[in-house]
């Protein structure tokens, strides 16, 4: 009656919800385990990762499970979404989860037809509770169902008793006007009728928080003969203990303070749970109780134990959103539990290498050593070995030790540790993550050729399409660090996605590598970028006359591209007409401004105007679309991440020295080379920045030399 089905704990959604905003220190922006909350990490084993992101890819493949895997574009080489970070826009686009209409329970309606009661009882009963208190959530139509069967298979009850009976389950938790039927049933104390009351009492007691009351009925009741009672009652026994033990648990602020569980009512709870276990080992409610362990031992704070039941559990578990579930729980209640309740780290357990594992990583990523957490060096890995020797892991801690020789710089020790793989089979993530281990010492030592050979013949191997992405991602890197950027685009190039090939256009291409890929590029959407970020550029530095001619590649691109995904590379900037500059200050296209600065370089109105194009379009060579996610790579091109950006204050300030200038543009650019630091007080038009005695000087120059301007007018702060 009372199992909590899934074996998952009685406040396994809080649980959950808590595993989301804590999580490994590797806090995301969109709630870990939720669906389009696609994994974050590359498919490699790494300090780097999500720790749930480890655990996940390592036990999944032994399930051969993939949850929470992102999905991969029909085209990557169309696509530039397909990479290892947050997924946030995913997340948010998600449509919400409908609320599906309930799914009408036959079993529970033949159930009242054998009982002589109208199948629209239970539509007309709101099964009450407040699960904040984690006692209902077996109050249920599973557990309705449940009691009835139990009733039903009971030869001794009458169709009267069965019937109230039935009724008065319906009612619980109720007060005593609620159960006054069924308290009134006449009946033998010793018959079946009475213990099943008996029972239904009891339930109501740990549904209303009375433990002490439903702990001595339901003790009474497990030595029965009957069956059903006798096990269930057990069962809830020991839930009774549990719930009773966190009577006293709040913290300060009443949040849940797990060193203030009664540890002697949990102790009767564990005892209790094993016993059930021994005599029931496949009962009703054994997964439940197996799960309920886990608490238990949480509440308890025996940390070997739990853990030893959470690599039990995530061996065992049956599909993806079990696996998932598990190891949010795990995250939350044990392996971060420093997060949650600033308390010492968990480090190792001898019956979980799995879960050691993933700590190790972690520790080794984050923590420096203190009175709550361990050094993690070579005298560490050896007091950790005999978990993995002990359940035949040592290739788990042997790459733990080749993670740490990278930690401390040992490149050279570790191309000479691990041998360059002659295959890949489909599920090996720690062979891949050894072998990923071994191309990143190539890099980390600068030998740019090997390892540009070695990602290269894993590209050969790989038949995963996440492997495959990642290993594209290092070539990408290998080439861009090295210098060799035509190389990403050369016509038997391993670089496919899009996505890397566009942050490397927009950062680290040259002119001519741009015009190359408008002109031959592989699809019209790699065209498109190249070309968007050619005419930036060339506006950027000065190459008016280029300008003029690059434009006219864009016959390269038909039909253009028009869509969402692509909207920071939208050619339709350039057809700015003039007529979105400042009201009061006339401006021609785009083409006839550049038109005019390719003949005259220092025209202050041109050159003002080439601001307002910059200031209404905002137009820029951005990165957003493919910033972060890409491994290596974004290392590779971070100091060319801002080559895209205009200087508009530059133009002002060369019109404000141009003294042949006409007053309306001097004013003009005095008037916008303030605006610059408006309302903020820094400078949002690019280039350096000017003190703030500079912008007063601009401020009073434009009041004192043209007074009668509407700029002057207009401008009352130099911020």
């Amino acid at each position: 009656m009372h199992k909590i089905k899934t074996g998952k704990w009685v406040f396994l959604a809080t649980a959950f919800a808590s595993a989301n905003a804590f999580a490994s220190s590797d806090m995301g922006s969109c709630p870990w385990g939720v669906e389009s909350c696609y994994l974050s990490s590359p498919p490699v084993l790494g300090t780097g990762n999500d720790t749930r992101d480890n655990l996940l890819r390592l036990v999944g493949e032994k399930h051969a499970l993939t949850p929470l895997r992102q999905p991969v574009p029909e085209d990557l080489t169309r696509n530039r979404n397909y990479y290892f970070g947050e997924h946030i826009e995913e997340w948010y686009a998600a449509p919400g989860s409908a609320e599906t209409p309930p799914v009408e329970d036959t079993t529970l309606a033949e159930q009242l037809k054998q009982l002589a009661l109208p199948p629209e009882l239970i539509k007309e009963t709101t099964l009450k509770g407040d699960d904040s208190a984690g006692r209902f959530v077996s109050n249920n139509r599973d557990s309705v169902s449940q009691f009835y069967a139990a009733l039903l298979a009971e030869p001794s009850l009458t169709a009267d008793q069965r019937a109230a009976l039935a009724k008065a389950r319906l009612k619980i938790p109720g007060d005593a006007a609620d159960l006054n039927d069924l308290t009134a049933l006449a009946a033998d104390p010793d018959s079946a009728a009475a213990h099943f009351r008996d029972y239904l009492l009891a339930a109501n007691d740990f549904y209303l928080g009375n433990y002490t009351e439903a702990a001595q009925t339901f003790t009474r009741l497990k030595a029965l003969q009957q069956p059903w009672l006798a096990e269930t009652a057990t069962y809830m026994l020991m839930r009774t203990a549990l719930n009773q033990s966190t009577v006293n648990a709040n913290g300060e602020y009443g949040d849940f303070d797990v060193k203030k569980v009664d540890k002697a009512a949990v102790g009767q709870a564990r005892d209790i749970a094993k016993a059930y276990l021994d005599q029931w080992p496949k009962g009703e409610y054994a997964a439940s109780t197996q799960g309920l362990l886990r608490r238990i031992n949480w509440y308890l704070e025996d940390w070997d134990a739990l853990a030893a039941l959470y690599e039990k559990a995530l061996l065992q578990a049956e599909n993806g959103d079990a696996l998932v579930a598990l190891i949010a729980e795990n995250d939350s209640k044990m392996q971060s539990k420093d997060l949650t309740q600033y308390d010492s780290y968990f480090v190792s357990a001898p019956d979980a290498p799995l879960i050691t594992f993933t700590q190790a990583l972690r520790l080794m990523r984050e923590v420096k050593c203190n009175d709550r957490a361990p050094c993690v060096d070579d005298a560490f890995m050896q007091n950790i070995k005999p978990i993995f020797e002990k359940s035949n892991a040592l290739d788990l801690w042997r790459y733990l030790t080749l993670t740490l020789d990278y930690a401390q710089e040992k490149y050279p020790q570790i191309v000479q540790s691990i041998k360059p793989a002659e295959a890949l089979p489909a599920n090996n993530i720690l062979l891949f993550s050894e072998q990923s281990l071994y191309g990143e010492a190539l890099m980390a030592q600068k030998q740019w050729p090997q390892a540009r050979a070695h990602w290269l013949h894993l590209l050969t191997l790989s038949k995963d399409v996440e492997q495959q992405q990642y290993l594209q991602a290092k070539v990408a890197a290998t080439d861009a660090f090295s210098g060799n950027v035509d190389a990403i685009f050369a016509a038997d190039s391993a670089v496919k996605n899009l996505r890397y090939r566009s942050l490397v256009l927009k950062t680290v291409a040259t002119p001519a590598r741009l015009r190359e890929q408008v002109a031959n590029g592989p699809n019209n959407e790699e065209r498109t970028i190249a070309l968007h970020t050619l005419l930036i550029k060339d506006l950027i530095h000065g190459e008016y006359k280029t300008w003029l001619d690059d434009k006219k590649l864009s016959s390269h691109i038909t039909p253009p591209v028009i869509d969402k995904a692509f909207d920071d590379v939208d050619l339709n900037v350039f057809g700015w007409d003039g007529s979105q500059a400042d009201g009061e200050y006339h401006c021609a296209s785009l083409e006839k401004t550049v038109g005019v600065l390719a003949q005259k370089p220092q025209d202050a109105r041109a050159l003002n105007c080439l601001g307002e194009f910059f200031r209404t379009t905002q137009a820029s060579v951005g990165v957003w679309k493919e910033s972060q996610g890409n491994g290596m790579l974004d290392s590779a091109v971070a100091k060319a991440l801002d080559s895209g950006q205009s200087d508009r204050q530059r133009y002002y300030q060369q019109v404000i020295a141009d003294k042949k200038a006409e007053p309306e543009d001097k004013s003009f650019a005095l008037y916008r080379a303030v605006m610059c630091y408006s309302p903020s007080g820094y400078n949002d038009c690019g280039g350096e920045e000017v003190d703030k005695a500079q912008r007063k000087a601009w401020f009073t120059q434009l009041k004192q030399q043209y007074p009668g301007s509407v700029w002057a007018q207009q401008l009352k702060y130099y911020w």
